[in-house]
């Protein structure tokens, strides 16, 4: 029964939206329980560098959950590249195969340990979904240990170097971002996917849709607003993006211009350290943490899932557990 569904919703996934395919998903479910069906029994034919339909109907069910496009297209360039890179059936793996998969992709790719602790994670969340499925009877990922990575600690904006980067920022579409990412403290996908009508300028709040497409409420400070609204009113276009290009036909703005609009604000700055919109939510967190915010205070406006993510900007503050510290140990 699953497995029919499953192929159903793989095939489906090609005609219809994100939201149709929970619909279908949703009344299989009910009418499968009054059916019994009999698979047909026939010879299993192997083409090299297809993609396999377990990892189909697997990006099938992170589509339907509400995986974003650049995460969705992440797993599948994982996963089809560990498909193509081994000799077997992916429902015959094994941790061995695993781990020496990740061992040559190491040695024929230039990349970090976290880098490759990540293709572990994707193949960990296949596995585990087939397992749960009852494709398979155990996960193989499970008996490969996480790969340790140093991980560097980034230090976020100070105050001089917010103010730096508030006075460098020169167009309004500039100002308007600057201020809306430092704010909100939101993904650069957030930002990227905001509307006009998500702005509600009479609350200053902003209605987001982070990972998974979960909603959450985040908050526009005065500078944030007074700029969002100098920027909309120059704007001649009719698109609803919140932040569009500057020549038509004003496409919404990508991932790569903000990261470039960020980057040329800090050269500008004077800032001689790499600055980009993650860093930017680095430190909305850090000065939140710094003047009095709760972790869970700042885990709801960040939209993090798990406690243990919002903790790694508690460690960053040093400063400030310095200054406690010489408060209460005389």
């Amino acid at each position: 029964m699953e497995k029919f569904k499953r192929e159903a919703l793989t095939i489906l996934s090609n005609y219809l939206t994100d939201d149709d395919l929970k619909r279908v998903d949703e009344v299989l479910t009910v009418l499968l329980t009054r059916y019994e069906i009999t698979e047909k029994t026939t010879d299993i034919v192997v083409y090299k560098n297809e993609i396999p339909d377990e990892i189909k109907s697997f990006l099938v069910s992170k589509s339907i959950k509400g995986l974003t496009k650049s995460s969705l297209l992440h797993y599948k360039r994982t996963l089809i590249n560990f498909a193509n890179n081994i000799s077997k059936d992916v429902k015959e793996i094994t941790a061995n195969d695993i781990r020496l998969y990740l061992l040559k992709y190491e040695h024929a790719h230039t990349i970090g340990k976290s880098a490759l602790d990540d293709i572990r994670r994707v193949l960990n969340s296949f596995y585990k979904w087939m397992v749960r499925e009852d494709i398979i009877l155990k996960n193989p990922v499970e008996k490969v240990d996480p790969i340790k990575c140093d991980k560097k600690v980034r230090q976020p904006l100070t105050m001089l170097e917010l103010e730096q980067m508030r006075n460098a920022a020169e167009t309004l579409r500039e100002k308007a971002l600057f201020e809306t990412l430092y704010s909100t403290g939101c993904r650069v996908s957030e930002i990227i996917n905001l509307n006009k009508t998500d702005i509600d300028f009479n609350t200053g709040r902003v209605k987001v849709y982070g990972k998974g497409k979960k909603e959450r409420f985040c908050f526009l400070n005065a500078r944030s607003q007074l700029a969002l609204r100098k920027y909309l009113f120059s704007r001649k276009d009719n698109s609803e993006a919140l932040f569009v290009a500057d020549k038509q036909p004003y496409n919404r703005l990508g991932k790569g211009s903000i990261e470039k609009d960020i980057k040329n604000i800090a050269i500008r700055a004077g800032i001689n350290r790499p600055v980009f919109p993650h860093l930017i939510r680095h430190t909305t967190a850090t000065h939140m943490l710094h003047n009095g915010a709760s972790l869970a205070e700042v885990q709801a406006i960040l939209g993090h899932e798990s406690p243990a993510t919002t903790q790694i900007y508690a460690k960053l503050d040093l400063q400030n557990l310095q200054t406690i510290h010489q408060k209460c140990i005389i």
